[in-house]
């Protein structure tokens, strides 16, 4: 029997099953505290404790992406955002068996996660260095593990006495436990 038949948060109608609460643990700290989740009867059926919510309120949780192409939508928290614009997460991933959201930490760990646009059991993040140094990887499911398929590296390069020299590409692909990288340096980010 498919999820959507005998959970409600996972229906392909896309009817709101859960709410989601944030709660800060005091008003001294609004950015760390709980979120509380309950059904369409508004009865309270989980509740993450210790969670950071950078944003430290309840509309900033996300809820409207399956990360891991389940068919159940799973929960995203920002839990800090730097300066120069890099989103760290916290991710629970909706487990239907247990009708609960679990901590993944495969996904909590990439930088500015989104869902990959051209293939939906994959995930992409980025980060920045600086102005002009930035940091891609795109990671796939298999076999119920999130595994690192490419990444892409550009920073610029410097000789002895700080003059620009170029902008260097590293890209990583990995394929059939094997790493091909490829460089080049260009004058164009």
């Amino acid at each position: 029997m498919s999820a959507w038949a005998v959970d409600p948060w996972c229906s392909a109608g896309a009817q709101p099953a859960l709410s989601f609460e944030w709660l800060p643990k005091d008003k001294a700290e609004p950015s760390l505290g709980s979120v509380r989740i309950r059904d369409a009867n508004g009865r309270i059926v989980q509740v993450l404790e210790n969670v950071e919510n950078y944003r430290e309120d309840s509309a900033s949780l996300r809820t409207a992406t399956d990360f891991n192409n389940d068919g159940c939508p799973d929960l995203v928290v920002t839990s800090s955002m730097a300066a120069i614009g890099n989103e760290s997460v916290t991710a629970f991933l909706y487990n239907p068996r247990t009708r609960r959201f679990e901590l993944s930490a495969a996904l909590s760990a990439v930088g500015g996660l989104q869902l990959d646009s051209r293939d939906r059991n994959c995930v992409t993040g980025d980060w920045k260095g600086g102005a002009q140094d930035l940091y891609s990887q795109r990671l796939c499911w298999s076999k119920g593990k999130l595994v690192l398929e490419s990444e892409y590296d550009v920073s610029p390069r410097y000789n002895k006495e700080g003059e620009f020299q170029c902008f260097l590409h590293i890209e990583t692909v990995y394929r059939g436990g094997k790493k091909r990288e490829r460089t080049k340096c260009t004058k164009e980010f």
